[in-house]
């Protein structure tokens, strides 16, 4: 099957009793009806297209993640239907809308399904600020990098930081050595994920992925707001569009499945990795995001102890990793439980936020109803 290009309009064969050749191919010196035959190759239709916008929409909810996809389809599937659902509550007996219950429903619904997102958000970001970033990453990511991450260090103290006093430096300088830390630990997480593909992966530059990670946590590349993320809009500094953080990790996103694909046989889901062989899989854009906070905290506890060391001395290495990861460990999985527990105390209290009524509005009418009914009987008798 031949799949034909929106902007072309297939032409119709003429029969000719000279020749069988399809009009279109063959040389018409009539010029009306060259120019007929031109108008006919433009499309006859013009204004919005109602799969296009729908396609567009869910792209754009796409780009929202998990949250927005969740938000919306409970927005459609459940809160707007119940609210007008409630709405029309009664009004075959009281022939006017419930706006109470209506009140009370859709804050009933838009309050649930949102905090779902929003509790467990607010949790985990109070437990990073107070612990470290690295609370973001999964406990079984925060070991795996933790191993990583000696032979990282191993690797500098032999050579870059060999013979580096660390309680002397200035901020500018422990601000240069967290950043010499996370490129030697991104280059070998980059490193071993290709090493696992056979087909000429470790032929793939690995400084391109790394500058495209400090590019994204350069202090000076903008950040887009969720709505811009949503609808794909550029940010613009001093009217100039550049790309945002989130824009060069899909770049790198982009280069990985060009490089995966080039360097793997068969199919697969591309945007994947291991980050180490009989690992799980992530999404490399996840990978990218673990790694920045894994490095954030790291890079900033190790240096941080560093200077305080009055001597100049070095810590222990495998002992201070070994414990920052326990540590790290140890509050995800209390985090984890603190978000289970915030998210179940919220659900309890919603209760009260929607009860703006002494009775149930949309029994009120049915009752009235029954009362009427039973006083109109006691009359009778």
């Amino acid at each position: 099957m031949k799949v034909r290009s929106v902007d072309n309009t297939i032409i119709q064969r003429k029969k000719d009793t000279q020749s069988t050749v399809p009009v279109a191919l063959r040389t018409v010196k009539n010029d009306s009806f060259t120019s007929t035959l031109a108008y006919n190759n433009t499309p006859s239709f013009k204004g919005m297209d109602p799969t296009t916008c729908l396609i567009d929409m869910w792209a754009a909810i796409a780009r929202g993640g998990l949250a927005a996809s969740f938000t919306v389809q409970d927005m459609l599937g459940t809160n707007f239907p119940r609210t007008f659902a409630a709405l029309d509550r009664n009004k075959d007996i009281t022939g006017k809308n419930n706006y109470k219950a209506a009140v009370e429903v859709a804050i009933r619904e838009f309050t649930t399904g949102p905090s779902m997102f929003v509790i467990p958000a607010l949790v985990l970001a109070g437990a990073s600020g107070f612990s470290g970033e690295a609370n973001r990453v999964p406990k079984d990511t925060i070991a795996v990098f933790s191993n990583i991450m000696k032979g990282t260090m191993n690797g500098l103290q032999e050579n870059k930081f060999k013979g580096v006093d660390f309680s002397s430096m200035t901020t500018a300088e422990a601000q240069e050595a967290c950043k010499t830390i996370k490129e030697a630990f991104y280059s070998d997480v980059f490193k071993g994920i290709f090493a696992q593909y056979n087909e000429g992966g470790s032929n793939i530059d690995i400084k391109e992925y790394v500058d495209l990670m400090m590019k994204a946590e350069h202090p000076d590349t903008p950040k887009r707001n969720f709505y811009m993320s949503m609808f794909n809009k550029k940010v613009s500094v001093l009217g100039k569009e550049v790309d945002s953080k989130d824009e060069i990790i899909s770049q790198l996103s982009t280069k990985f499945v060009a490089d995966k694909k080039a360097h793997t046989k068969g199919w697969g889901n591309f945007l994947t990795a291991k980050i180490i062989p009989n690992g799980k899989e992530f999404d490399i854009s996840h990978i990218a995001a673990d790694m920045k906070n894994f490095t954030d905290d790291f890079a900033r506890q190790y240096v941080t102890t560093q200077r305080k060391n009055p001597n100049g001395g070095r810590v222990i290495l495998e002992k201070f990793i070994d414990n920052l990861r326990n540590a790290r460990m140890g509050s995800r999985v209390l985090t984890n439980i603190l978000m289970v527990v915030a998210t179940g105390a919220f659900m309890c209290i919603i209760p009260k936020l929607y009860t703006r009524n002494k009775t149930n509005p949309e029994t009120d009418a049915i009752y009235e109803q029954v009362n009427q009914q039973r006083k109109g009987a006691v009359n009778e008798n």
